[in-house]
This record gives structure tokens, C-alpha cells and sequence, in this order.
């Protein structure tokens, strides 16, 4: 398309057409979303206005465009992703946020109380203690955010300071390697990678870090790993895991008193496994011991 007298809706048009060709979903949706940063402008100014590109709007407007053709995520070209009425920054070295993980933050706010700590195992952008932390009224005794990458930690602490969030620990632990745990109630949140081998060919997550995606042939890598870590563990502990609805059965195999809840999507991906009920003869802090 030439650059003489290109306006917001012929821009539109070729972008969103181009994305369909290319079968990235939301097409019409990536293109205005671009668009509007190219612009600095809202979605509901796009939509509103017609006005003509200038030649730089234009170009940049197409050099975002080919990076989402090549299927780049729109949160990295952008620089941030919303998740749970916040905004958080995200690059390379963390995975994208997903919708579906606020299923964790939810059931973690009816949870937590202020004699609780809360350890958020594979952190990435520090979405979910963050946003948790963010809503809570009664703060809870300690927080940890563990992540594997020193990179990601970075991106996390960064995220914490944005969104005006104090009293995290980062620490770096494959899963709970490096971390003692503390005695009394504990809530572990667990969004680890889930996905096979073999779905690392899907064009739609080739630019996210593989180490926060890929867990093995049957994606559950990481979570038996995390069972193994915690088979001793004395403390009162609850597990709140994201998982691949397709996983159930072999989630359930690690762990075999887990309950499910699904997403809006009518999915099934969130995991729960609660400390079993004292008995009389059993010490206060309970036992994972026997769910595992």
C-alpha cells in the first residue's frame, strides 16, 4: 500500500486482512491495538476517527505489524501486559500472562489470612503475588516470589515497585531447592510450565522462554518434581496448581487428592490440594505428607 493518504480504517483493513492470512487469532483486535500505540490513542479513538497516517505513524505502524506477523506476542511489542486490573511489564525473558491464571489470584484472595505465608513458585513477571498482594486487605505474614531465571527476578522486582507493592522476598530456587520453609500455614501458588515437548512447535508461543513453558514429554516435569520436594513436609500446606486441561488424570496420578476447578472457558485448570484434617494425635502444623 502506497504511504500517500493512508487513513486509520485503510490501515486497519490491510493490517487485520494480513493477520487472517497468517491465522493469528483476534486479527481486527491486534490490528487496533497497535495501531492505537502507534498513535498514542485509545482503542475508542481508532474506532471513532479516520483521520490520515502521517508517513512515520504509517511506517512504525508497519514495522509492528510484521512483527506480529512473525508472530512475536503483542505484550512484547508493546513492552506490558494487563492482568487483573494492573499492568505489568513483560519481555523475553518472562512468560505472557494469561486471563486463565486469575483463576489462581481469585481462589488465593479466599484463602490467605494474616498468619499465612505465601510462596509464588515460578514467578516470571510476578503477576499473581502482585496482583494478590495488590487486593488484599489483610497482608499476609511473609511473601516469596522463587523464580529460576535471574532475569525474570529482575522483571519482578521491577513489576512490585510499578504497581507499589513492598515486603516480597526473591528468591532464586528451582522450585522450593533453595527455600526454607517456614512452620505454620503456607499457600504455594505453582503456575509451572505444563506444556509437552512437542507443543514448542506452535507458531503462537515460539518467542516466549522455553523454561517457562516446557516440562517434559507429558508436561508434568515439574510437578512431580515439586511433589518430591514437599513429601516430607511438615507444614500446613496448600497447593494451588495452573494446569493443562488436558492433564487431570496425570495431575491427579502426583497428587491424588487434588480438586479442580475450571475457567471461564469451561476448562479445567486450576488444581487445589489442601493439608489433610488433624487428627487428635497429629501436630498443629499438619502434614502434605499424606496427599502426595
Amino acid at each position: 500500500m502506497p504511504l500517500k493518504n493512508i487513513s486509520i480504517i485503510q490501515a486497519l483493513k490491510d493490517a487485520a486482512n494480513r493477520f487472517k492470512k497468517a491465522k493469528i487469532d483476534s486479527a481486527w483486535l491486534d490490528a487496533e491495538i497497535l495501531l492505537a500505540f502507534v498513535l498514542k490513542r485509545n482503542r475508542s479513538y481508532i474506532l471513532s476517527h479516520d483521520d490520515t497516517l502521517t508517513k512515520s505513524q504509517y511506517q512504525k505502524y508497519q514495522l509492528l505489524t510484521k512483527k506480529r506477523l512473525n508472530f512475536l506476542p503483542i505484550a512484547y511489542i508493546l513492552g506490558y501486559k494487563e492482568f487483573y486490573g494492573l499492568s505489568f511489564k513483560v519481555n523475553k525473558d518472562t512468560l505472557v500472562p494469561r486471563p486463565e491464571s486469575e483463576l489462581i489470584v481469585e481462589m488465593a484472595l479466599s484463602l490467605i489470612n494474616k498468619n499465612t505465608t505465601l510462596i509464588d513458585l515460578g514467578t516470571g513477571s510476578g503477576c499473581l503475588i502482585i496482583s494478590i498482594l495488590k487486593n488484599l486487605k489483610i497482608k499476609p505474614k511473609k511473601s516469596i516470589a522463587v523464580d529460576i531465571s535471574t532475569k525474570a527476578l529482575k522483571i519482578a522486582k521491577y513489576n512490585s515497585q510499578k504497581n507499589k507493592i513492598k515486603n516480597i522476598e526473591f528468591k532464586k530456587s528451582n522450585l522450593l531447592k533453595n527455600i526454607k520453609l517456614p512452620n505454620g500455614e503456607i499457600i504455594i501458588l505453582a503456575n509451572l510450565p505444563y506444556l509437552k515437548t512437542k507443543q514448542m512447535k506452535e507458531p503462537s508461543i515460539k518467542h516466549e522462554p522455553k523454561q517457562a513453558l516446557v516440562a517434559g514429554n507429558d508436561g508434568l516435569k515439574y510437578y512431580k518434581e515439586l511433589s518430591k520436594q514437599l513429601k516430607n513436609a511438615k507444614q500446613k500446606i496448600t497447593l494451588l496448581c495452573e494446569i493443562n486441561p488436558e492433564q487431570k488424570l496425570g495431575f491427579k496420578k502426583i497428587f491424588p487428592k487434588a480438586e479442580f476447578k475450571k475457567d471461564l472457558s469451561k476448562k479445567t485448570r486450576l488444581a487445589i490440594i489442601k493439608p489433610e484434617p488433624l487428627k487428635n494425635t497429629e501436630l498443629k502444623e499438619g502434614s502434605l505428607k499424606a496427599t502426595l
